[in-house]
């Protein structure tokens, strides 16, 4: 008996299915809609000073684009998100790997990990606010900080609950090493890092937006707090939904294509055979 499951993201599929697509993300799409009629039923009730709607806020951030403010805010916080989370990402993948081999290490770590973990952001960024001053410095070391827990944990779990019986199966058909690092190691390393991946990267967001908030004159977080101090209610919402859109952005147009482009197999189509 042959059982064949087809990937539902195969583009093939879509030309029969035309439909296809929007099925896939018809969930999504009925929640964000329900979430819209909440907030304008709440704008209603309590008027656009209390809560802009959802069309004011589109508003606001249309003059915002058009000001050229959302590029430029946008472009100093992703520089921020960016710095930081390839470092925490680099730094947390290294340690947690050696971690995973030696034992000894781990539980040297592991006391720190606890307390990067324990520690919440805001009080990350008064040291930085103490350390660095105010600048670029603070919202890379606070996201530094606060995601490579999630990272490390990740790495190490990967290490950790690696298949032994088939690196003996490899070493026993002495398969080459480039072939077990491409094939074997790095495939289920990238399993367990990417839901790591997703789950930081909202993370270094919010913790972004309140370092810049709190530290710097420049991007979202700044412009966030000049809005709330001009009492701008529209233009504080519009840079809530513009951090909110930048994570959606972040994880399905980023994130989650290369997470198809580096593990095929698990978006390809499958077949069991069952004797």
């Amino acid at each position: 008996m042959r059982i064949s499951i087809k990937n539902p993201m195969n583009p093939t599929l879509w030309s029969k299915n035309p439909l296809r697509p929007l099925q896939l993300i018809l969930p999504e799409l009925v929640g964000l809609g329900i979430f819209l009629i909440l907030w304008q039923l709440g704008a209603m009730h309590y008027g656009s000073i209390v809560l802009p709607s959802p069309w004011e806020t589109g508003i606001a951030i249309w003059r915002l684009a058009t000001t050229g403010k959302l590029e430029n805010a946008l472009l100093i916080t992703s520089f921020h998100l960016l710095a930081a989370f390839t470092l925490a990402l680099l730094l947390g993948v290294i340690l947690g790997i050696v971690a995973g081999i030696k034992l000894w290490f781990k539980k040297a770590i592991s006391p720190i990990i606890s307390a990067l973990q324990g520690i919440p952001p805001i009080a990350w960024i008064v040291l930085a606010l103490l350390w660095f001053g105010t600048g670029n410095g603070v919202p890379i070391f606070t996201i530094t900080v606060t995601t490579l827990p999630i990272i490390f944990l990740g790495a190490v779990e990967a290490i950790q609950t690696f298949p032994t019986p088939l690196l003996e199966m490899a070493s026993l058909f002495r398969t080459p090493q480039n072939m077990l690092l491409s094939d074997l190691y790095l495939p289920h390393l990238l399993s367990y890092i990417f839901p790591s991946l997703v789950a930081g990267l909202g993370l270094a967001w919010r913790v972004a937006v309140m370092a810049e908030l709190l530290s710097s004159d420049m991007g979202i977080g700044a412009e966030l707090n000049l809005a709330r101090i001009n009492l701008d209610t529209d233009e504080v919402m519009a840079w809530i939904a513009v951090v909110v859109l930048s994570i959606w952005v972040s994880e399905y147009l980023l994130l989650r294509p290369l997470h198809r482009k580096l593990e095929p197999w698990q978006h390809s189509q499958m077949t069991v055979n069952i004797k």
